[in-house]
């Protein structure tokens, strides 16, 4: 049996084997620990993103098991009731444990892998699963105390802490009974090496920078070789989650640049429009040649009427005084200026 981190491409394998345990817990007593959706493709996703998903494989690459193998604090044991840790170093976490029935000691097999990994081990399960209760006393776990998970929903919690004679908890028989020297299990798991994730790792951060830096130019060259990392590390044996999310980043920051500098320009070229425009229309109503033009109109006409050329309604007086004619409530005058004669047309009569 080989043991191996998971990748995206063993997603529907795993979960076919979930719901394979689904229907073996129903039938061995514990049908309320795991619904119909757990575990969700998303958190199997999370999972392999974060390098945390294991699967074992026989020699013709079949899927025997599968796990989740954690380093460090997990969030749900921060409280502990009726009991306590064996201890508070740091330790490695037991999740989501599935095994094919067909394969006699695979989950023996799985814990006894994890315990290479670290030497102090947590875990928890459901009061109904009793095989898993059985399964870790018999593998040298000591049962701690009731932990409570997010959702509120209590677990008994257990803890294997190596060979150490400081134990604590009500479960000291199962301790007695466990020798480290003879592990129970019958064949052993060994890791496949595999590639490393720098690769996905460069290609996530740049990413994120990229798609920070989306309106700079300096995002093109980010994103290309946050692509660039993601792809290679798709070609890698090793997890992709983190290259996955890189080419995504990258895609969508150089998509993000383009319509951002599209708006840019559109709203520049709409604003010298109507810049112009306004001009335009200033110039002909306000503009200083413009305005002395149609002032020197109205004044020329004023000094019309004030040299005579214009004279109420009708009035003409020549610049030689030939002759004066002022309209009044007559029908008009007629006075030359040598007094030769009069004339007033009220009457008709010349004089």
């Amino acid at each position: 049996m080989y043991v191996r981190r998971s990748n995206m491409e063993d997603i529907p394998a795993m979960m076919d084997l979930y719901a394979q345990a689904r229907v073996f817990m129903r039938e061995n007593g514990n049908p309320n620990q795991w619904d119909e959706n757990y575990p969700s493709r998303e958190l199997l996703e999370k999972d392999i993103a974060f390098g945390n998903s294991y699967i074992v494989e026989d020699d013709e690459k079949n899927l025997a098991a599968t796990f989740a193998f954690i380093k460090g604090e997990d969030p749900t044991y921060y409280g502990i009731e009726n009991g306590a840790w064996l201890n508070h170093e740091p330790y490695g976490t037991i999740h989501r444990l599935a095994g094919n029935p067909s394969c006699h000691g695979i989950a023996s097999g799985c814990i006894g892998w994890c315990k290479s990994q670290i030497g102090n081990l947590r875990a928890d399960t459901h009061e109904d699963n009793k095989i898993m209760q059985h399964l870790l006393e018999k593998n040298g776990f000591v049962r701690c105390g009731i932990i409570h998970l997010a959702n509120g929903a209590p677990r008994i919690a257990y803890q294997f802490a190596g060979d150490s004679t400081n134990y604590r908890g009500s479960n000291e028989q199962s301790q007695q009974n466990y020798d480290p020297q003879t592990p129970d299990q019958s064949w052993s798991v060994r890791e496949v090496p595999s590639g490393g994730r720098g690769f996905g790792i460069a290609s996530m951060v740049l990413g994120i920078i990229s798609l920070v830096l989306f309106f700079s130019f300096v995002n093109i060259p980010l994103a290309i070789l946050a692509i660039i990392f993601g792809i290679i590390q798709l070609t890698r044996k090793a997890p992709k989650g983190m290259a996955i999310s890189g080419i995504v980043m990258g895609i969508s920051s150089l998509f993000l640049l383009v319509i951002f500098w599209t708006c840019m320009f559109v709203s520049a070229a709409r604003t010298e429009s109507t810049d112009n425009s306004t001009y335009y229309y200033e110039g002909s109503e306000n503009d200083d040649a413009s305005g002395d033009y149609y002032d020197g109109l109205y004044e020329g006409y004023q000094q019309g009427y004030k040299d005579g050329y214009y004279d109420g309604y009708y009035g003409y007086t020549p610049d030689e005084e030939f002759y004066g004619h002022t309209p009044d409530d007559s029908f008009y005058g007629y006075l030359p200026n040598d007094d030769s004669y009069n004339f007033h047309g009220k009457n008709g009569i010349y004089y």
